[in-house]
């Protein structure tokens, strides 16, 4: 058979088959396999959270973006897997730790701030909490924000005057594509 014509006979008491030449075949191919590429990562965001400074007057300070109740989390419709979480200090040398939590009203600081809420403790030493300026990097397909979840969080033995940031990265999904995060 000549891999050029794309009439064949396969018996002479048959009629002709129209066969794909090797060349149709993989454009063919190639095409499906783009379309379920760009299918599977249509819908997923990078998010990051915003940049806001907050300067410490004690030693225990809560950290939640622009610390106006304004929520770093997914919105309606949307689900959010966290990727990483960072608490800085404009001093490198800063001896602070940072307690991490998820839930809705970072504002209500008598009940938000419990082991209720907690996300993670991060548990290493004496004092419970992660340095600040170190990341905690959540495990790959395990922590997920809800729409009208944040993350915010509380630092212990902050010095006062200094400058703490929270920040952090997740990727962002359309609810009815989640199975893509998971």
């Amino acid at each position: 058979m000549d891999p050029t014509v794309t009439k064949q006979r396969l018996h002479s008491a048959m009629a002709e088959v129209d066969l794909l030449t090797r060349d149709e075949l993989e454009q063919s191919l190639n095409t499906q396999m783009n379309v379920w590429l760009r299918e599977k990562v249509r819908g997923l965001d990078i998010m990051r959270i915003p940049f806001v400074p907050i300067t410490a007057v004690g030693a225990t300070v809560q950290l939640f973006t622009t610390n106006d109740s304004t929520p770093w989390g997914p919105e309606q419709g949307d689900i959010w897997m966290l990727r990483r979480v960072i608490v800085k200090s404009n001093v490198l040398a800063d001896t602070a730790k940072y307690v991490l939590f998820r839930g809705s009203t970072p504002s209500d600081v008598g009940n938000a701030y419990s082991t209720r809420f907690l996300l993670d403790a991060i548990v290493g030493g004496a004092t419970p909490g992660q340095n600040v300026n170190v990341g905690f990097y959540a495990s790959t397909k395990s922590i997920f924000l809800l729409s009208g979840e944040q993350v915010y969080s509380q630092i212990a033995g902050a010095t006062a005057g200094n400058q703490y940031y929270l920040e952090g990265e997740a990727i962002r999904c359309p609810a009815e594509m989640k199975g893509k995060l998971l």
